[in-house]
């Protein structure tokens, strides 16, 4: 009997396909199963292999499963690209891109798309609309990366539905993304409205089995449009034309478990490798994608103003005269009062969630810790406990203190349970709706939560960064940041960057429709060089002064980063394993510098230590580095376990 040779991605971490027999011939692309040591998993066929010397080696493939490639070439192209520069395994990366049911090995669903509307747009273009929609059209099939940089309102979505009738025009296909969940909804209604085609949609919070039919839809071109969150960036699309990426600055599109990739930056690299336009679009881009405008090297649109609609005016409340009260000041109040009197809606903003950060004793000053974090639990009334928000251990709140027995124990600071509370009482009058992650844990509670801001009820929304983008909410007037000092307090260096970019961007929700919008932010340092860069509403000036700022000291994007994080039970262990890569780093004698090791800005949680290195310099350099230092997928010293994230979001 014929004897065939196959290579095949599995999980696990291989950089390199394994090779098996097969008793006849299988194409590249096709899901297979195959045993690897005493398990039997589900791999992917990477094409024919050469036949190998010790052939009493080779184990036999199990079971073909499709009957065609489930992906293309086009496809382990770009897993091949992100394995190489995240130094991730391309078997683990290759099966994460597909749906849980396709990674288990089911068979291939009916694919299913949603029908778009075809209606008419209600709305005329302006001028520097127009432009954007012609520049990128203009690029068609040629690889071009655009920022399409508008202030908050200006109408970048409605660039990207003129943009999508356009390419599907020319038979082509087109993939949106965004940076979460909540996005979805709202941008799928407003693509929907005006396209004549299908569509499907691919985010966590829908089921396995319908991510899986949006993504054979995709795969085989029946799906004229793809609107997901970073994991849709992996699904085949034979007739792909353009990508749009939505709030491109957002820390979301940068994966934190597994391979820690950017879907933006591989956004970018789909395009290239495809030969077509990308656009990212934002009010607030990231320095890095900013810089690139700047150099040229990326091709900026402007959306100037709103049509028909000024900018927010913002104005900051100081909070050490006007004191707040239950988290609010009395200027807030009336604001919110006015809002709802001439209904209209209002927006508190606390990145904050829970009922109150500390809880303390008043007798002795004693906090409760958490057993198992530096950090301190937040107390939370629903469900009633003190929960840590980094390992999510929970604990029964004390009534006794346990230092010096007093029972004056404190809930000191707000957190979005505790200001919808004090709003109730405020405001016993007007429906409060709170969003964060506690109440949008179960699926599609995000639509139901907020369907009545959009039906334009007269309302009271408080909530976390949650609600800070993308959203376009018709009633909403009034904005309130009640706590905004805590954003320049932090230890990163993009600290200012991203606070800049979140008060920017929340306060770009008001006044979008109708009523002028007023922002007022409540801080104790109304004096703050960047509150007054902030209040000029100009992003411009204020991404210059950031970059001018990050020059001095040489971070990105004046340099590029990796950071290597260690993690074990003994924090001995983790800074001794830290050393000897160090060094090993070091002896290379290459021009990149090497900082630390130095604990993690919490070193000890869930359980164990965090220790880090970082390392800077030219990004050719660093992957030079990295990839003689490595494999670093799974690396392990003792007990110590090891991550790599290329070109971190955070140094968390």
């Amino acid at each position: 009997m014929s004897r065939f040779f196959i290579k095949v991605f599995v999980p696990g971490p291989f950089f390199e396909p394994l090779t098996y027999s097969t008793s006849a011939p299988v194409s590249a692309g096709i899901r297979v199963k195959v045993p690897l040591g005493s398990r039997e998993v589900i791999g992917l066929c990477a094409g024919k292999a050469n036949r190998p010397e010790a052939l009493d080696t080779v184990k036999s493939v199990i079971s073909m499963i499709d009957d065609e490639p489930i992906i293309s070439t086009q496809h382990q192209a770009l897993v091949d690209f992100t394995s190489n520069y995240y130094l991730a395994p391309p078997g683990d990366l290759l099966l994460s891109s597909l749906p849980t049911t396709l990674r288990k090995g089911k068979p291939i669903p009916e694919p299913r798309t949603e029908i778009g509307h075809n209606n008419s747009p209600a709305y005329q273009l302006t001028d520097d609309q127009h432009h954007a929609i012609e520049a990128v059209d203009q690029t068609a099939n040629q690889f071009q990366c655009f920022l399409l940089q508008g202030v908050t309102g200006s109408g970048k979505t409605q660039v990207f539905s003129e943009l999508i009738d356009r390419m599907i025009k020319r038979g082509q296909q087109i993939l949106v993304l965004v940076p979460e969940i909540g996005l979805t909804g709202q941008m799928v209604r407003r693509i929907q409205d005006q396209l004549d085609g299908e569509l499907c949609v691919s985010h966590s919070g829908i089921a396995d089995g319908e991510r899986t039919k949006a993504f054979i839809a995709s795969a085989r071109g029946i799906a004229d449009v793809l609107i997901g969150t970073r994991s849709a960036l992996f699904t085949p699309m034979p007739k792909l034309g353009l990508i749009l990426v939505d709030e491109e600055h957002d820390g979301a599109f940068k994966n934190q478990e597994g391979c820690r990739y950017s879907a933006r930056d591989l956004a970018i690299v789909r395009a290239k490798q495809m030969n077509i336009p990308v656009v990212l679009s934002s009010a607030t881009p990231s320095l890095e994608t900013w810089q690139q405008a700047e150099l040229g090297k990326y091709r900026r649109l402007r959306l100037s103003a709103r049509p028909g609609q000024p900018q927010p005016t913002i104005h900051l409340i100081d909070a050490r005269y006007d004191r707040p009260k239950d988290g609010l000041s009395k200027a807030a109040k009336r604001a919110i009062r006015h809002a709802i009197d001439y209904g209209q809606q209002a927006l508190v903003f606390l990145n904050r969630r829970g009922y109150s950060p500390i809880l303390m004793c008043a007798d002795c000053g004693w906090i409760p810790g958490c057993k198992h974090c530096d950090a301190k639990p937040t107390l939370h009334r629903q469900p009633d406990s003190l929960w840590c928000h980094h390992c999510d251990h929970h604990q029964r709140p004390v009534s006794i203190c346990p230092e010096c027995s007093g029972r004056s124990l404190l809930a000191i600071g707000h957190g979005t349970e505790r200001l919808e509370e004090a709003l109730a009482g405020s405001f016993p009058d007007v429906p409060i709706i709170r969003v964060d992650r506690d109440t949008t844990a179960r699926r599609r509670a995000f639509e139901q939560l907020i369907q009545p801001v959009i039906d334009g009820q007269p309302c009271i929304l408080v909530g976390t960064q949650m609600l800070a983008k993308g959203h376009d909410f018709q009633k909403l007037s009034t904005v309130v940041v009640t706590d905004a000092d805590q954003g320049l307090s932090g230890a990163d260096f993009r600290s200012v960057e991203h606070f800049a970019q979140l008060l920017t961007q929340v306060a770009g929700r008001a006044g979008r429709h109708g009523a002028t919008g007023q922002v007022l932010i409540q801080t104790h340092r109304p004096d703050s060089e960047w509150f007054d860069k902030i209040l000029r509403q100009d992003y411009d000036h204020l991404a210059k002064a950031v970059l001018l700022e990050r020059e001095k000291f040489n971070w990105p994007p004046k340099s590029h980063l990796a950071l290597i994080t260690a993690r074990a039970t003994s924090s001995i262990s983790v800074f001794e394993a830290l050393e000897k890569v160090a060094n090993q780093i070091r002896a290379w004698n290459s021009p990149v510098r090497v900082l630390g090791p130095a604990p993690a800005p919490m070193e000890r949680r869930n359980r164990q230590y965090h220790g880090q290195l970082l390392i800077l310099g030219k990004r050719s350099l660093i992957q030079w580095v990295l990839k003689e230092t490595g494999p670093w997928a799974y690396k392990k010293l003792g007990k110590v376990i090891f991550h790599l994230d290329v070109d971190p979001w955070d140094l968390w």
